[in-house]
């Protein structure tokens, strides 16, 4: 969850620009995309703190503020030290780990002859968001140093190096700040998503089986059936009508929702040519992949998997759902060749163990039909 940092204008509200996900060689997802915009001199900030302000933090503040400017995000990250007495055997601005690991990603740190900085209420109160990287280790510095700070900003739990190796801790701390861009990049109206899916869900699961070619209109026969494509178009269209219902300018045009009612290879495809994201094979995982991401897998299918051209060869599509009380996430499709076929439901996490044979290069995709249109957004 994110906490934001309350000042006298109140508690400031998330952004509704748009992200297309990380570049391959970032290790998340391949994007098509290239921002134009860059950050206006009223943009919002996030502050990254840890100890010594020389490692973690500084990765962090780096990572966010590349990502937020690929993505044209009016956000600007910063970060300071809440204890940098304890750093004195720091040696020089920034951590030799944390240079090399933003090298490897193909960022140049511009804050890398930047000394550590220490934290200060002046800079707490000026961040529209604060960002902790471990509790167990500062939120007692906060109750010490800045009392009243302590419950009103976001806490990670990335070790500092004497716990965790590098490459463990920069890599949590890629997934946190690559999550914190997208949920602060989510459009208008995306709290609707979740309720709309999972109404349909609940109306739905346990008595609606499968039957291969049949749409949302087999949900009326008797006893009702819908195929894969079927199921996951009727929720992303009924998510994407509940968005326009509650926005005056519309977020999704008619041939949208329109394109979306297709054979699951195809879906997959218009998704990816509307966003510009995709993410493939075994970088499909709880950390990367969008809160409501469709996924294609190419599992055969015998002679009727020709019934359409399939570049990919997908031939099955799931939907992740959220359950709007606590925002657990599922996966939910519609199968034919498990005992009971047709629909069901499944916690994502376990959903992506038994799915783990298909996840692979070549075998599996994931888009974000609810990130915003790269060429309404104008992007490239």
């Amino acid at each position: 969850m994110i906490r934001w940092a309350q000042g006298e204008a109140g508690t400031i509200q998330q952004n509704g620009c748009g992200v297309h996900g990380l570049a391959s060689g970032e290790g998340a997802a391949i994007d098509k995309c290239r921002s134009r915009q860059t950050h206006s001199a009223m943009a919002r900030t996030v502050l990254f703190l840890c100890t010594g302000n020389y490692y973690r933090s500084r990765y962090a503040e780096e990572l966010f503020n590349h990502l937020a400017r690929r993505a044209g995000l009016d956000w600007e990250a910063t970060s300071h030290a809440l204890a940098i007495e304890r750093g004195s055997d720091n040696v020089g601005p920034m951590a030799r780990q944390t240079i090399d690991a933003l090298t490897v990603d193909g960022i140049s740190p511009l804050g890398a002859s930047r000394m550590p900085a220490v934290c200060t209420h002046d800079a707490l109160a000026a961040s529209d968001m604060v960002v902790a990287v471990k509790e167990a280790e500062h939120r007692a510095l906060l109750t010490e140093r800045f009392p009243g700070w302590e419950d009103r900003v976001t806490y990670w739990h990335v070790h500092d190096i004497d716990v965790a190796p590098p490459e463990v801790a920069l890599g949590e701390l890629k997934a946190h700040v690559a999550r914190l861009v997208r949920e602060l990049a989510e459009p208008p109206h995306t709290s609707l998503i979740a309720s709309a899916m999972w109404q349909l869900v609940e109306r739905h699961m346990g008595h609606v089986g499968y039957k291969g070619g049949v749409k949302s209109e087999g949900l009326a026969w008797e006893p009702p059936v819908i195929d894969c494509s079927g199921w996951a178009a009727l929720l992303l269209s009924s998510a994407m009508q509940a968005m326009n219902d509650a926005s005056k300018s519309g977020v999704f045009s008619t041939s949208e929702i329109a394109g979306i009612s297709t054979w699951s290879d195809r879906m997959i495809e218009v998704i990816e040519a509307r966003t510009g994201f995709i993410l493939e094979g075994d970088r499909i995982d709880l950390e990367s992949l969008p809160r409501f991401a469709t996924i294609g897998l190419r599992q055969g299918g015998g002679a009727w998997a020709a019934n359409h051209p399939r570049p990919r060869g997908i031939t099955h599509v799931v939907q992740i759902v959220r359950r709007p009380d606590d925002d657990a996430p599922f996966v939910t499709e519609s199968q034919g060749w498990a005992t009971p076929s047709g629909l069901r439901l499944l916690p994502l996490a376990d959903w992506l163990d038994i799915s783990r044979v298909w996840l692979k290069s070549g075998e599996a995709w994931a888009v974000d039909p609810f990130a915003p249109c790269v060429h309404r957004a104008g992007v490239a």
